[in-house]
């Protein structure tokens, strides 16, 4: 199926590309064998008028595209200076001239001709085809007796309602006033009564006067005209009114030098604009669009795209009369069976000169309708508005182009001052690499490279590995710290730091710092790159630090120890002697004995609070120094808190709320010294009962189980911790008021105890507000 479509569409191919072919091969054909032909011209008007020149040329050319190179003929019946019996006889006299001549077909232009040449009634229009251009009133009756013969005329004849059409279009909403040259001529005649057809008598009137008239009969033959047709004499200040059209009949061939243009200023209104109407061609038409200085517009051909001023019109432009005389010629020459009717209209268009339209400030091109052809139209007036929008666009463009510009070269020269510093910084960390025993590495794939620096590094030659290779030169508890590193450096684009330890000879290990961070090259392929150095009397210096730091902080530690110890038992020991001493001494017999009973609670109290100190000191130090065994087991943590609250609820102060949170369904499984829990727990409450003189002691426990951990939690409404000292209530002998009775051990037991137990604590506090201590523990993973 798909084979069949692309035959088709091959063969389709084929077929236009011969088809292509066979048209240009006519043109080029008929272009290099031109048949020449005589064509017999006749014009109705004389040669001095510039009138026929493009016509003619344009004629030429379509003779040309047919095939035809045509060899004119010319003659000239100059209607304008003889009368019609007089053009007859010329006329007859031309036909004996070339009634010998191989005439192909006689080509006339203008009614003058064609009535000319007919009227002769000459034999050799028996024998060669006529064409008659251009006639705007044909005489029917006289073409009727070449019924039998191939004579054709093509009528020109004026449209009146299209130009007045027209001309409102381009100035709508506006008043009109078209000025007609009327004469009594038989084309003037004929022309007048074509315009009574279709407009309105009532529209028309007649300028000039009796004394304006060169000859009083012409003037008493006008008067006789207005009369037939009930026409009106034009008033001064006679108004059109808007969307009106008035018709201005003006005898221009016989007035008195310029009293019809004195007249027409006379009749102008302010409501109304003045155009000129051309409807055939003489010798006063061309003279009046001229010198009149209001636009002209013409149903006719001549004076169109030449001299004349004029506008524009519906007309048979001379490219359209050029085409269709030169058609009807070829297909006579060509003996082709035409037929009837003998008289045909000519095509005609709307068309406008833009020399001329642009000349008049009230008119405006966005009333030109779609359907009319511009002559002399400028690549600049005719996109004028894209102009100034492209304008506008290129200097927008420009600025933004500057700007772009501007901020790139900013750019390159912030980039080549950065270029600069990177390469100082190169160098300088070129001399650091080669002193401070560097050296560069980077991973692709599972190969390791190292550069030059790395045979001074470690005196090896070799500088390209298999990963897996290179791991037996780490220090065997390091390679599971290396294979970590390749995981994360996969999974992260964050710089790591490392301290491995290899031995590349036969010496001791000795410590390296490996800094690398992953990197993806142009494939984007990940790489691993970073530096290697060699930190081992770094490492050895630190070490020294730390012994020295350990030794100088034992030693501290012992003398504060000393003083702590002398200050806590001091106290209580003076206690103890000082009510001793009164009790055995001289007065001992005389003291109440209500006196004695308080004096031994003091004693008692100061021997138990003495006896603790003992304790605690005895317990950190076994904390400290590992000898203290603890009970690990598992331990239900609900069950645990549970108890603790029982045993707490006649040891806190009545005057405190004691409060459980609690949900007792969970079963958290922990694995702790229970006694050493609670021991932590019990300080905790201790705390909050001694600093909370009101409101509530809570216990509480919970989970969270996406990260499984349990929390136990003592929260009070005490007099809360100030935020800087949280961070020492858990040093040794730090008590927040120096004043409350304790050892300051409680905490720092309680911190041992619990990161024993592989847990942590967390405060949070606030001044006047209460204390949150926190346990934070994790639960066992059942199988």
């Amino acid at each position: 199926m798909k084979t069949d479509k692309l035959k088709y569409a091959f063969a389709f191919i084929l077929l236009l590309c011969a088809f292509l072919c066979g048209v240009n091969f006519k043109r080029w054909y008929t272009a290099n064998h031109r048949i020449e032909r005589i064509i017999s011209l006749m014009y109705s008007s004389s040669p001095y008028y510039d009138c026929y020149g493009n016509f003619e040329e344009l004629l030429r050319q379509e003779f040309r595209k047919q095939g035809i190179e045509p060899v004119f003929n010319k003659f000239y019946l100059d209607f304008n200076t003889v009368d019609s019996k007089e053009g007859i006889k010329n006329m007859e006299a031309y036909l004996e001239i070339i009634k010998d001549k191989p005439v192909a077909v006689i080509l006339t232009v203008g009614d003058q001709a064609v009535s000319a040449l007919f009227n002769t009634r000459h034999r050799l229009l028996s024998s060669v085809s006529v064409v008659a251009c251009n006639v705007h009133f044909p005489d029917e009756k006289l073409i009727k007796e070449y019924e039998r013969r191939k004579v054709y005329v093509l009528r020109d004849a004026p449209d009146f309602q299209r130009n007045i059409d027209f001309i409102k279009s381009l100035r709508p909403q506006v008043g009109i006033d078209v000025i007609y040259n009327i004469d009594l001529t038989p084309l003037g005649r004929k022309s007048f009564d074509l315009l009574t057809r279709f407009a309105d008598r009532k529209e028309m009137r007649l300028l000039g006067c009796g004394a304006a008239f060169s000859v009083e009969p012409e003037y008493k033959e006008l008067q006789e005209m207005v009369e037939h047709y009930n026409l009106m004499p034009a008033r001064a200040g006679s108004h059109v009114g808007k969307d009106e059209i008035a018709i201005s009949l003006c005898p221009f061939r016989y007035t008195k030098g310029t009293s019809l243009f004195v007249d027409m200023e006379k009749s102008k209104s302010g409501q109304k604009k003045e155009v000129f109407l051309l409807d055939k061609f003489d010798q006063m038409s061309l003279p009046i669009t001229k010198a009149l200085n209001i636009p002209s517009f013409s149903c006719i051909r001549q004076g169109f795209g030449e001299d004349a001023k004029i506008v524009g019109g519906y007309m048979a432009t001379d490219e359209i009369s050029a085409r269709t005389a030169a058609d009807f010629s070829v297909r006579l020459m060509n003996k082709e069976k035409i037929g009837m009717p003998k008289i045909r209209d000519m095509e005609k268009e709307y068309v406008l000169d833009w020399t001329y339209f642009s000349a008049y400030a009230d008119f405006d091109v966005e009333n030109v309708p779609e359907n009319v052809r511009i002559i002399n139209y400028s690549f600049y007036d005719r996109y004028r508005n894209e102009f100034y929008f492209l304008t506008g666009l290129f200097v927008l463009a420009f600025i933004l182009v500057l700007v772009s510009w501007l901020r790139i070269r900013r750019r390159s020269r912030e980039e080549r001052k950065n270029l600069e510093m990177l390469e100082e910084i190169h160098k300088r960390l070129t001399l650091s690499m080669d002193g401070g025993r560097v050296a560069l590495w980077d991973i692709q794939g599972e190969n390791i490279e190292f550069d030059e620096n790395y045979t001074r590094l470690v005196g090896m030659e070799q500088r390209t590995f298999v990963r897996t290779d290179f791991l037996k030169y780490a220090y065997p508890d390091d390679v599971s710290l290396l294979n970590s590193l390749y995981e994360t450096l996969h999974q992260s684009t964050d710089m790591h730091v490392r301290r491995v330890r290899f031995s590349f000879s036969e010496e001791n290990y000795r410590w390296y710092e490996l800094r690398c961070r992953s990197l993806k090259d142009a494939k984007g392929r990940i790489m691993l790159a970073g530096v290697m150095q060699d930190i081992q009397l770094q490492v050895e210096r630190e070490e020294q630090l730390i012994q020295a730091k350990q030794m100088a902080e034992n030693a501290e530690l012992k003398q504060s120890f000393l003083n702590n110890m002398s200050h806590e038992i001091r106290t209580p020991l003076n206690a103890i002697v000082g009510f001793t001493n009164l009790l055995v001494g001289e007065g001992g017999d005389e003291i109440e004995p209500e006196e004695k009973k308080a004096m031994l609670e003091i004693i008692n109290r100061n021997n138990e609070l003495l006896l603790k100190l003992v304790n605690d000191v005895v317990e950190i130090s076994r904390l400290d120094s590992g000898n203290l065994d603890l009970k690990i087991k598992e331990w239900n943590m609900t069950t645990v808190v549970k108890e603790i609250y029982m045993a707490y609820q006649t040891l806190i102060k009545p005057s405190l709320q004691f409060h459980l949170v609690l949900d007792e369904s969970l079963s958290l499984p922990v694995r702790i010294d229970r006694m050493r829990f609670i021991q932590v727990i019990s300080n905790f409450l201790n705390n909050a009962d001694k600093f909370t003189r009101s409101g509530s002691v809570t216990l509480g426990c919970s989970v969270d189980k996406e990260h499984r951990k349990v929390s136990v939690y003592v929260q009070d409404t005490g007099k809360g911790i100030d935020e800087k000292e949280l961070m020492m209530i858990f040093d040794r002998f730090y008590k927040t008021d120096e004043f409350e009775q304790g050892s300051g051990l409680g905490l720092s037991i309680c911190k041992v105890i619990i990161e024993r137990l592989c847990g942590h604590i967390e405060v949070q506090s606030e001044v006047g507000k209460g204390s949150r201590f926190t346990v934070i523990l994790s639960l066992m993973d059942i199988i």
